[in-house]
């Protein structure tokens, strides 16, 4: 968490967007750090750093330090937005979402750890529309054109790949054999058109369910130019806050023609 001391407001400008943010205000990051731990969608290519330049140059009085790296590394790993084009020939890229779907988004978090700890098979669990009525009858309306979030719980596996992804680079007919909680067909269309939500979120490596290869969620969001985060950080820490009280920051790479990228992802809360 990060509290912003200052005691006067503190104005941040970006692109058209002016926003005011008061001391009485905290942010919390909700993105994972890349490095050589990050997990990947399998058939991704992983992260890499290439440590060009690091040392001292120069001598005597002209000294100084200097140290400049390369990285490589897929869009869909560690914390990522899939932009439309991911499952769209005519969704948006990365760089033609609009600033207004990215910043300042007001969300609404669904905590649903109970109901994978329930099932037998925690992985097989689904988010279905029965689970988005019930929030709004305990907590209100869904917030329309907003980001939706989904806090499964399975974060805490997080950075082992077995057991996050849960497979041991196993298939099936051809497949990769993963098993974690996503989101429903049935969900994702409710939520995409009776609440207009501009993205939608989750602790887990895909708003998928895992042994779901059909990709229904990802499919039907990208052609209604939805974009997903994946393997979103921290949720845990916004459960205390209630209704309209949590406003997030997506900032992806701006990848031209990008199918996704990594993203730094802040929620704001009061």
């Amino acid at each position: 968490m990060f509290p912003f001391a200052s005691q006067k407001s503190f104005f941040l400008t970006t692109g058209m967007f002016c926003l005011k943010t008061t001391e009485a205000e905290i942010f919390i990051d909700l993105s994972y750090t890349l490095s050589n731990n990050t997990i990947y969608y399998p058939g991704s290519q992983g992260y890499t750093l290439s440590r060009d330049s690091e040392g001292i140059r120069g001598s005597g009085a002209l000294e100084y330090w200097y140290a400049a790296f390369s990285f490589c590394t897929g869009e869909h790993g560690g914390t990522h937005l899939d932009a439309p084009y991911h499952f769209f020939k005519n969704g948006w890229t990365v760089e033609q979402i609009p600033n207004s779907r990215l910043i300042n988004v007001q969300a609404t978090l669904i905590n649903v750890e109970e109901a994978v700890k329930e099932l037998a098979s925690p992985g097989d669990f689904k988010l279905e529309v029965e689970h988005l009525i019930e929030h709004e009858k305990e907590f209100g309306g869904i917030e329309p054109n907003g980001l939706f979030l989904v806090y499964t719980g399975w974060s805490k596996f997080w950075p082992d790949k077995v057991k996050y992804l849960g497979y041991e680079n196993k298939t099936e007919d051809g497949q990769f054999a993963l098993r974690f909680p996503g989101i429903s067909e049935d969900a994702i269309k409710w939520l995409v058109e009776e609440r207009q939500i501009v993205g939608i979120g989750l602790d887990t490596p895909s708003t998928d369910q895992g042994m779901d290869q059909r990709y229904p969620v990802h499919l039907f969001a990208a052609s209604r130019q939805v974009y997903n985060l994946e393997n979103v950080a921290n949720l845990h820490q916004l459960l205390g806050y209630r209704r309209r009280e949590i406003r997030i920051f997506v900032l992806p790479l701006k990848i031209v023609g990008g199918t996704g990228a990594p993203a730094r992802i802040l929620a704001a809360v009061h």
